[in-house]
């Protein structure tokens, strides 16, 4: 009886639906709601009332519920378009594990495979975020594709270590050999970290944590937690040891090679300021792409291009210094997938040190228009 009220009332509501209130929308998808359970194949009224409603709901969170209220199928592009936009919400993840049918799965391979890149990172930032075992086989295959973007097998990276076989097939590989050197720090950071302790310990004898003046560092998520100074964090920066200031300008201070930093903390997170230093590949900036440079004579030079014509390429180098090759003695230029900056410069201070540096980078904002 109490159906019939709520059908009724539908109904009644749909009617006007052109011209409702906001009052009379949010009434009438309450009581959809609570007709979720019905068949609505059986009911050709409603499933009228449903599918207007689905129309008009699509790009919202209300269209994922009717979704997945009314076990409604043949919506999978819609659902993967809604979990591209909010790959990181819960009703984009769960758009994203509603479209993962056989037809949907088809569609997501194509989106993380296809041109555009925003599209393939969104998409597989959604399926790392769903947790769901037929996402799983489309993350390996990302992570074992040496072509993609280093950022997108990242995150594939980091999808599979939240599941346990996915954990299992990621370990699988690295103790075949079989997982890309350059994703060593994403998956020795992620796995170190997951919640099962023979997978783990498994975890830190293949991928042992990176060390800062011969102590092992937290993990990222600590290291991000910790207090740091930044008046320290200042002097570990300039000092010669850290080798910071040889590529990198603050407020004029320090060589300009690499990326100016004087409004880093404006741009980056600290996650992301760590991640710069201990994976220095995974996120590089663009037009700071290294460039290896092969000349007739033999010789070669490794840098950043600035600027290139028909005639001439002008390469700068680590220390700032900048060199011009005629375009008739290159014989090859060839773009390097890691960045120009070395790993490891965590290893010329304390964990403490790090922190405190990290700290100081943070703290310099850009000044306000």
């Amino acid at each position: 009886m109490r159906s019939r009220l709520f059908i009724a009332l539908a109904i009644g509501l749909a009617i006007a639906w052109s011209g409702e209130s906001s009052a009379q929308t949010n009434l009438q998808l309450e009581a959809l709601k609570r007709l979720k359970n019905i068949d609505i194949e059986s009911n050709p009224a409603l499933k009228k009332i449903v599918l207007k409603s689905l129309e008009a709901a699509k790009g919202t969170p209300v269209f994922v519920e009717i979704v997945r209220d009314f076990k409604l199928k043949g919506h999978e592009a819609a659902l993967i378009r809604f979990a591209q936009a909010h790959p990181k919400e819960s009703t984009g993840v769960e758009a994203m594990r509603l479209a993962l049918t056989e037809p949907g799965l088809k569609l997501v391979a194509d989106a993380v495979n296809g041109t555009d890149a925003k599209a393939a990172l969104a998409t597989t930032e959604a399926l790392a975020n769903a947790q769901f075992l037929k996402a799983e086989p489309i993350l390996l295959s990302i992570v074992k594709d040496s072509k993609k973007p280093l950022a997108l097998r990242t995150v594939a990276v980091n999808g599979l270590a939240k599941t346990k076989t996915g954990t299992k097939a990621l370990l699988a590989k690295a103790k075949a050999a079989r997982l890309p050197a350059d994703l060593s720090f994403a998956a020795g950071n992620a796995l170190r970290g997951v919640r099962w302790k023979n997978l783990r310990a498994q975890a830190t004898k293949l991928f042992p944590p990176p060390t800062g003046l011969g102590q092992a560092l937290p993990p990222l998520a600590k290291l991000v937690a910790m207090k740091g100074d930044i008046a320290n964090g200042e002097k570990v920066f300039f000092r010669p040891q850290s080798t910071c200031a040889t590529c990198h300008q603050v407020n004029g201070r320090g060589i300009d090679f690499g990326p100016k930093l004087s409004g880093i903390g404006t741009k980056l997170g600290k996650e992301a300021l760590y991640l710069s230093i201990l994976d220095p590949s995974a996120g590089i900036s663009f037009g700071y792409e290294a460039w290896l440079l092969k000349t007739k004579n033999s010789a070669e030079a490794l840098g950043i291009i600035t600027s290139q014509t028909d005639d001439e390429v002008t390469l700068k180098l680590p220390g700032g210094i900048a060199i011009t090759h005629k375009a008739g003695d290159i014989v090859s230029r060839t773009e390097l997938p890691t960045s120009i900056m070395p790993p490891g410069l965590q290893a010329t201070m304390t964990p403490q040190e790090l922190v405190d540096m990290i700290t100081y980078l943070h703290s310099l904002k850009q000044a306000k228009p």
